[in-house]
């Protein structure tokens, strides 16, 4: 047996078998997914240790419908949305410190990447799913 002071880490399964994240945008795509268990780092750093899960989707209504329907979902699940900036929103749960749910909007290519991103049609957003077993202060980001 482990230390009973050390919490368990959280898998990426875990976070995968959630009803926040099973429930996707109606008719949405998923394009990706990339999943990794916490203490193994993510981000663009690898410097994050939380529990991930992550998808790239893809559908055909714009950013409004997408955002308004996941603030329905999430609040009714006891979520509390806060705007990050214009395209990005996160959510946090008033009974589960350490876990974060993302929403941000993909769509947008910078003029100066615009031939080198790839054509593609419809709406482009991107789900995050993060959870820590410890309470220590989350890493900033620079989003």
């Amino acid at each position: 047996m482990g230390d009973p002071t050390v919490p368990p880490k959280i898998t990426a399964a875990s976070l995968k078998s959630r009803e926040e994240w099973h429930r996707r945008f109606p008719g949405a795509d998923v394009l990706w997914e990339e999943m990794a268990d916490e203490g193994r780092g993510i981000g663009f750093d690898g410097l994050d240790p939380s529990a991930m899960a992550r998808a790239m989707c893809r559908t055909t209504v714009g950013w409004p419908d997408v955002l308004a329907w996941y603030q329905d979902h999430l609040e009714s699940l006891g979520w509390i949305g806060t705007q990050v900036k214009d395209t990005w929103w996160d959510w946090h749960h008033l009974t589960r410190p350490g876990e974060k749910f993302e929403l941000l909007d993909r769509s947008y290519v910078p003029e100066a990447l615009r031939p080198y991103a790839p054509q593609s049609t419809g709406q482009m957003f991107e789900v995050l799913f993060t959870a820590r077993s410890s309470a220590d202060p989350e890493p900033a980001t620079d989003a």
